[in-house]
């Protein structure tokens, strides 16, 4: 009788979770498979808004509203108080900062509504990153990762397939044009990511997966088929940004692994996976892209920040100018016949120190130039807790390898623009995070807690 009632608590949970994700996985469907020119765009309060952003808005708050509403994910009490580290409190923070420092930006009155909207999609995209994470008990943390994993190696085979094979699915592909000319094909990329910016949830996708190779000997076909899937779409990426988190990734796999042994066997397997899809890719596209990394646009846009720190005040270095002062980025990507272009680039000219992209293509940068002090504060405590977790796989833990995949992803925010753009991308980026966050930082490891639950669930 105990046993046929353990079951039916069992079962009943398991349906409890997946209409808890739900509602995330539609939305998630619809984010991915919906190309650009086919979402509804409608303008409010004169601010041009995407519907895919508004669904991010109301699927947060809708979570949001869960919560509050009920007690669903008690179970995650086994953790430690303090497992996320801070984080959401003090993005609340920047967050409410950078939304005052919108006052004394400087931005005409249509930017300033615009750039406060940039904050909510922000705020939207960490807050149901963490939500779908948070309410978590650690056992049923991993699984959730990885059905995230095998849908991104999916989309990214569709991805790759509409690039490689000319397949003509407009509603699949977003930008078709984005550096072909160079690349010898379409780049891979898709309504959810660009080529320039999927390789930040794809490495630590690919991390993870790697990481279930390793720790569990069944389907192991499978989990090299979602391995090779992620493989062949970051090197169709044709991201040079994208090579070097890669390279990145392997150099901390053979640093920081306290278990040699399967740091070889990883980077052994991702060696010939690499090849393999390097091969694939370059049957058709052209090598040209990435035999150099120089990019003048992007490196005129960092010296022209940090002319404008040497030669500001002291004040304005603390507080920053203000967010959107120097990149009003938002209505520029809605409709970029709003700047001058540069080597096919968009530019604006802040006189006399030079030329900034239309938006800093760097996490980093915007935090320092615009948010000063605070901007700093915050970038710098991330580093923090993304480095703890790097020296976490020196204690021989069972997530090690993913742990070494988010740290090299996190490095991306030092040359590219992740977390205030793209809340989407950045949406995936916080739940890998707090994912590993999850799998690192609680009181119990998996057994105490499957041993906890059961026997409550008995009596």
């Amino acid at each position: 009788m105990k046993v046929n009632s353990l079951n039916t608590d069992i079962n009943t949970n398991s349906f409890s979770l997946f209409l808890w994700e739900l509602p995330f996985w539609l939305s998630f469907s619809y984010w991915s498979l919906l190309a650009d020119t086919l979402t509804p765009k409608f303008e409010f309060l004169s601010i041009p808004v995407n519907v895919k952003d508004l669904v991010l808005i109301g699927v947060a708050c809708f979570y949001l509203l869960l919560i509050v509403l009920t007690n669903f994910g008690s179970t995650a009490k086994y953790r430690q108080w303090n497992w996320h580290c801070h984080l959401p409190i003090l993005t609340v923070v920047l967050l409410f900062y950078a939304l005052v420092s919108i006052q004394g930006s400087g931005m005409d009155a249509s930017n300033a509504r615009a750039m406060t909207y940039t904050l909510t999609l922000t705020a939207s995209a960490f807050l149901l990153g963490y939500i779908l994470l948070a309410r978590r008990s650690v056992t049923s943390v991993r699984p959730f990762l990885w059905r995230l994993t095998v849908y991104l190696a999916v989309l990214g085979l569709l991805y790759s397939a509409a690039s490689l094979f000319s397949l003509g699915m407009a509603d699949v592909r977003a930008d078709l044009n984005a550096g072909g000319s160079e690349f010898g094909i379409v780049r891979v990329q898709g309504p959810l990511f660009s080529s320039s910016t999927g390789y930040f949830i794809l490495v630590p996708a690919l991390a993870f997966a790697i990481q279930e190779f390793m720790k569990n000997h069944a389907q192991r076909l499978f989990k090299l088929a979602i391995i090779m899937a992620l493989t062949l779409t970051i090197i169709g990426l044709g991201s040079r940004a994208a090579l070097l988190t890669m390279c990145l990734f392997f150099l901390c796999l053979f640093l920081f692994m306290k278990n040699k042994k399967q740091a070889v066997i990883a980077a052994i397997i991702m060696i010939i996976l690499v090849s393999t899809a390097t091969t694939i890719i370059y049957s058709k596209a052209s090598s040209d892209r990435i035999r150099t990394f120089e990019d003048s646009t992007r490196s005129d846009t960092y010296f022209t920040s940090f002319q404008i720190i040497s030669h500001r005040n002291t004040e304005l270095n603390i507080t920053g100018s203000g967010y959107g002062s120097y990149w009003p980025w938002y209505l520029t990507d809605m409709d970029d016949t709003r700047v001058s272009f540069m080597n096919g680039a968009p530019i604006v000219l802040v006189y006399p120190f030079g030329y900034l992209l239309y938006h800093p293509h760097s996490t980093f940068l915007l935090c320092v130039v615009e948010l000063g002090i605070p901007g700093l504060m915050y970038f710098g405590n991330l580093w923090i807790i993304l480095i703890r977790l790097l020296f976490r796989s020196q204690q021989g833990i069972e997530s090690a390898i993913f742990n070494c995949g988010i740290f090299a992803s996190g490095f991306s925010m030092f040359f590219d623009f992740f977390i205030f753009k793209g809340g989407q991308i950045s949406l995936i980026w916080w739940a890998y995070l707090f994912g590993a966050l999850a799998l690192n930082f609680n009181l119990q490891n998996e057994q105490i807690e499957k041993s906890k639950l059961v026997e409550t669930q008995i009596h």
